[in-house]
């Protein structure tokens, strides 16, 4: 690609796997990338010397923004005629059209899957993007994983709350059915493993399969055996209403976030 882009916050939480990512898959080239970092240059970038490092955006056609909210709303952002892509959750396209003299605004919310190149980042724009805004933002996304473009701007506060969250649900789960090993009587070691094997291992049968999961617990609880013995009880116990709170919440904050 022969475009000029801005990476903000490339040595943050998603930047400094994000840049390295789509330099790996030629969506741009060294050269043609400015790297805004206020703790200056990152080893993580040195397979690619011709980087440029500053402090402040200057010109390009695409300014990633991957910062807190906080520190976007007290710096000052110049992207004129530039498209910004964010990553910022609770900042409205509006908010950042007005802050930065963007020609163009797209949200997304990726997660920190971004590390193994596994993140779902669905976008929104408020506008019709033309043909080659479109196949920007699509490069920039599938280089860091899946995307889907999205019909509603409110609908980014839910992704930040369910996929948004990366590690953070299925760590809760790992951590409670380890916990459970262990009450059980099953050693440290033993309980993680068998963790493991449900979260990062059996899971993997649900892969594009995830809108069937609803029948394949029935399938379990029909089967009337060991685990849908589990099953009901942790229904019982509000293991679904629990999930949907959560969401609820997480929603609610990402809400708060723009007010």
């Amino acid at each position: 690609m022969t475009w000029r882009m801005a990476l903000v916050g490339a040595t943050g939480w998603l930047g400094r796997s994000i840049g390295p990512s789509l330099l790996r898959h030629g969506v741009v080239r060294a050269g043609m990338l400015t790297c805004v970092s206020r703790s200056g240059a990152s080893p993580l970038y040195d397979a690619w010397p011709g980087v440029r490092w500053r402090s402040e955006v200057g010109p390009a056609e695409v300014v990633i923004l991957s910062v807190r909210p906080q520190q976007f709303r007290e710096a000052d952002f110049d992207c004129s005629g530039a498209l910004v892509l964010s990553l910022m959750a609770g900042v409205s396209c509006a908010e950042i059209a007005e802050r930065t003299g963007a020609r163009v605004v797209v949200r997304t919310m990726p997660n920190a899957a971004v590390e193994i190149e596994r993140s779902y980042s669905p976008w929104f724009c408020p506008q019709v993007l033309g043909d080659q805004d479109r196949a920007r933002v699509t490069a920039i996304l599938t280089a860091i994983g899946t995307t889907d473009e999205l019909a509603r701007e409110a609908d980014l506060d839910v992704i930040t709350a369910l996929s948004g969250a990366g590690p953070a649900w299925p760590a809760l789960l790992a951590a409670a059915l380890y916990e459970a090993g262990k009450a059980g009587g099953l050693s440290a070691e033993v309980a993680g493993h068998a963790a493991e094997a449900v979260v990062c291992a059996a899971s993997d049968l649900l892969a594009g399969r995830v809108a069937q999961a609803g029948a394949l617990v029935q399938e379990f609880i029909d089967y009337r055996g060991t685990t849908a013995a589990a099953m009901l009880a942790a229904r019982a116990g509000g293991f679904d209403a629990a999930i949907a709170a959560g969401v609820a919440a997480g929603t609610a904050k990402a809400r708060d976030l723009s007010s």
